[in-house]
């Protein structure tokens, strides 16, 4: 373990294939914000030395999707910066930094919150500002920032689709009015929560759905389901950084993984399975996969179909983590995450 952080901090990047790619995703960058979404600004200028010191492309968001998905150019080492929420610190402490360093970033914004002035978010003025530097794109995050997936437990109505195709399509059409060409056709799911039917409603828009689960993305990541690394003071160390941004989608298939939206604890899955085939650049006998809390679950494997025994749902975000090791660049990790929403018997599951 020393020796793997002690390459990932030495400067070399790792990471040489344009078929892929990492986003980050922000939210406060302050001292005294929830420390489960916020990274402190010491260290959020460490974080942006090691990427511009260590040979990273960060490109604009829409730039790097538009060229993952449509089989155009990315560079190596490439990586996209998100914020989620419009928070006031992204404008008062993460602005100055990024415009010193000429990295692009895009925000996604709950409207509301920005209409409504709510405390500590930003103002118009503020997001305008942001748009001036010439490197902000802006991306919707719904109107009020609730749970989306609510009213949908036990099937899709037509009243949930309007209500949560409006939290789309309004908070889309403010932005759109206000940055034109800086609008990014892109829906961040408010807490990370999706499930088919709300990306169904996203791909109909011909939106990519970015999520709140870490890996990276490649040309068969699904458009609606795109990984994000999550930025906060427990997961924001220069050593977790580093391991993000030498990260590879982990090529999956047939994956069997139950219900993503489960309304009932009796109908949670108890287990999860895809394949991996042995052709990858990837050690597949290493394959290892967590839980969130970081708990080690066991794994079973048939040829080339893998197992993985899932630990009690909890109502809110469960998610799972698998990773397994480059066989061409010793810290390098391919990586695949699932997540599911488990509602509890009211109906509600867990916030930040």
């Amino acid at each position: 373990m020393r020796f793997l952080l002690a390459l990932l901090l030495s400067g070399v990047v790792l990471s040489a294939s344009a078929d892929h790619a990492v986003i980050l995703m922000y939210h406060h960058v302050d001292e005294n914000t929830p420390a489960s979404t916020s990274v402190r600004p010491e260290q959020f200028r460490r974080q942006l030395d090691y990427i511009q010191e260590n040979g990273f492309v960060v490109m604009p968001l829409k730039e790097l999707l538009d060229a993952i998905y449509g089989g155009g150019e990315v560079p190596e080492n490439a990586v996209a910066i998100t914020f989620d929420d419009a928070y006031e610190s992204v404008h008062r402490v993460a602005l100055p930094e990024l415009v010193s360093r000429a990295m692009p970033f895009t925000v996604f914004v709950a409207t509301k919150a920005v209409e409504r002035g709510y405390d500590g978010s930003m103002s118009w003025q503020d997001l305008a500002e942001l748009a001036d530097s010439g490197l902000a794109t802006f991306g919707a995050h719904s109107i009020s920032h609730e749970h989306l997936l609510r009213g949908s437990e036990t099937g899709v109505t037509d009243d949930w689709t309007k209500r949560v195709s409006a939290e789309i399509d309004h908070s889309a059409a403010v932005l759109k009015q206000k940055f034109a060409e800086l609008f990014v056709p892109a829906f961040a799911y408010p807490f990370g929560e999706y499930s088919p039917a709300l990306q169904a409603l996203v791909e109909a828009r011909n939106y990519y759905g970015l999520a709140q689960q870490s890996g990276a993305l490649g040309a068969s990541t699904a458009t609606t389901e795109i990984p994000r690394f999550p930025m906060a003071q427990s997961y924001d160390s220069l050593e977790r950084l580093a391991m993000a941004l030498n990260t590879r989608p982990l090529p999956v298939a047939d994956v069997q993984a139950g219900q993503m939206f489960i309304a009932d604890i009796s109908a949670a899955p108890q287990e999860l399975r895809f394949t991996l085939t042995a052709d990858g650049p990837y050690r597949r006998e290493q394959l290892a996969c967590y839980s969130s809390t970081g708990e080690a679950l066991a794994l079973t494997r048939e040829a080339a179909q893998f197992t993985v025994a899932l630990p009690p749902f909890r109502a809110g975000r469960n998610k799972v983590n698998c990773t397994a090791p480059s066989t061409e660049r010793g810290a390098e990790f391919f990586w695949y995450a699932r997540q599911w929403v488990l509602a509890d018997d009211e109906g509600r599951w867990l916030k930040y």
